[in-house]
């Protein structure tokens, strides 16, 4: 069975109730995460925040950590740079599906906003590798000399997010060309 795609299928009412409700997700979460990380971080002991960023210390060395206030608010500090940049995607995506909810498909704005949220999807990985570094070098710094860490990873996890928001900032590219393409059919009319 061969479906045809029309506008009235585009914007049907069960559509715009699930563009609308992915908005109200993506809201919700993009308050949501950046709360709950910083709840995480400010309530992890400092082994745990090494472990996560990516050290991996022994006990003698956990034991030999002096770490002051400023170097694990300054941990947290950088802790919450990626979940920003993953939330001020999110608000894009949320823009995205609002205007997709009101059938506002192939606009500039929309493309911008889905740019938004492969931006931010982006920046949030990148941001992560280079936080785990810092965040590994300045725990560590009251640290005897030869017990200091830097941790260095990049998973597939990883990987395959940056590939994911490269495939969205694609087919925003593409999407605007299409959105210009349209501008320009509709002035010959």
């Amino acid at each position: 069975m061969k479906t045809t795609l029309t506008a009235s299928t585009l914007s049907g009412p069960e559509v715009q109730r699930l563009n609308s409700a992915f908005a109200w997700v993506c809201a919700l979460l993009s308050v949501a995460l950046p709360l709950a990380v910083l709840y995480q971080l400010m309530t992890t002991p400092t082994e745990g925040l090494l472990l996560r960023a990516g050290a991996s210390l022994s006990a003698v060395q956990v034991a030999m950590l002096d770490v002051e206030l400023w170097q694990r608010l300054l941990a947290v500090g950088l802790g919450m740079v990626p979940v920003c940049c993953a939330s001020y995607g999110l608000v894009c995506a949320m823009r995205c599906f609002s205007g997709f909810s009101q059938a506002e498909y192939f606009s500039l704005r929309t493309v911008r906003y889905l740019r938004g949220f492969a931006a931010g999807i982006f920046a949030s990985v990148v941001a992560g590798f280079f936080v785990s570094m810092a965040i590994s070098v300045v725990l560590t710094l009251g640290a005897p000399a030869g017990q200091r860490a830097l941790a260095v990873g990049l998973g597939s996890n990883e990987l395959i997010t940056l590939l994911f928001a490269g495939m969205v900032w694609q087919i925003a590219a593409v999407m605007a060309k299409a959105v210009a393409l349209a501008e320009e059919n509709a002035q010959f009319v």
